[in-house]
């Protein structure tokens, strides 16, 4: 049974309230989190049943992390991440996002391509064929014109471990740290690599001269806060900070755990959120079904921005249903 919120204790705050924030808040993350949980799923079934082509980049048990720091950016901000549900928690329609994933006009790349970006909207962005690390200099790149604009925004780029490896990371880091850009690393590393201490991405950081937050990234409000600080700290000018994220446990269950004890949600209403999310998915499939194939005369469209193909709607006159 819940405990009553009375019963906790005046001088004791609720992890939510530690976190900063509101009850409503709290409630649209476990929303995000499930969400994020159940289009993974339901992705990976269509794909081993044919019925979908790919790609499929699962993210299970690494939704804290995805959700937690892209919820700390505002709408101006900008994200980068091939990750499909941090691009849904900054803004990504879904509906879109499945159309894009089974290459229909209705997708953000018009058929083009399956990866979800939404650069004149959600303010999010991924690389074609991405690489692990594929996305960070266009983060960096972002970072400084927000810079030389004297804008108070904030670049993100979200990746795993491997990308460490990878040369456009450490020139990423370096060029921010090196010019102080409004930027936040955020590196997702596998409790399993991590048994035997702290892994080696915050020592990565020292090597650049930026601090490094650890968060244990099955623990969205761990990830939230720590997400918020280095946002907040890149906005008002102080730099790059890196982000490391180890996830170990379930973050969906747990913080569906965390809103049961502080009576934020009931049983019920948990079912609700599920059952939501299952009609919103289904809804997001129906969509991209109906949405027509691509116009093969199209295709050398959008090339070039003096045709200006992306600012007006795309054709269905000679589309294929």
């Amino acid at each position: 049974m819940p405990r009553p919120k009375e019963q906790r204790g005046a001088n004791r705050s609720s992890p939510v309230e530690a976190a900063g924030l509101k009850d409503e808040q709290a409630r649209e993350i476990l929303y995000l989190l499930k969400l994020c949980r159940h289009v993974d799923e339901r992705m990976e079934a269509m794909y081993r049943q044919g019925r979908l082509a790919g790609p499929i980049r699962s993210a299970r048990g690494r939704e804290g992390t995805d959700v937690g720091a892209a919820y700390a950016l505002r709408a101006d901000d900008s994200l980068f991440t091939a990750q499909l549900g941090a691009h849904l928690v900054k803004g990504v329609k879904l509906e879109r996002a499945m159309a894009t994933l089974w290459g229909r006009i209705d997708g953000y790349t018009r058929g083009r391509d399956a990866l979800v970006c939404d650069w004149n909207g959600a303010r999010t962005f991924t690389v074609v064929s991405t690489g692990p690390a594929d996305t960070c200099p266009p983060a960096a790149g972002a970072a400084i014109a927000y810079r030389l604009r004297g804008e108070p925004r904030v670049a993100m780029a979200i990746c795993g471990d491997g990308a460490k490896s990878s040369g456009r990371w450490h020139q990423a880091l370096e060029a921010s740290a090196a010019h102080r850009l409004p930027v936040v690393w955020v590196v997702n590393v596998s409790g399993s690599r991590s048994e035997r201490g702290r892994s080696s991405v915050a020592d990565r950081a020292a090597a650049y001269g930026m601090p490094c937050l650890r968060t244990d990234g099955s623990d969205v409000l761990d990830v939230y806060a720590a997400a918020s600080e280095a946002a907040e700290r890149a906005r008002s000018g102080e730099g790059p900070t890196l982000l490391e994220a180890v996830a170990s446990g379930d973050p969906v269950s747990r913080f569906t755990d965390v809103l049961l004890g502080e009576a934020l949600v009931s049983q019920e209403d948990v079912k609700e959120i599920q059952a939501g999310i299952d009609r919103d998915f289904n809804q997001g499939y129906e969509f991209a079904q109906r949405s027509p194939l691509p116009d093969p005369t199209e295709l050398t469209l959008g090339v070039f921005a003096d045709d200006r193909y992306w600012n007006r709607e795309p054709s269905r006159g000679e589309a294929r249903a």
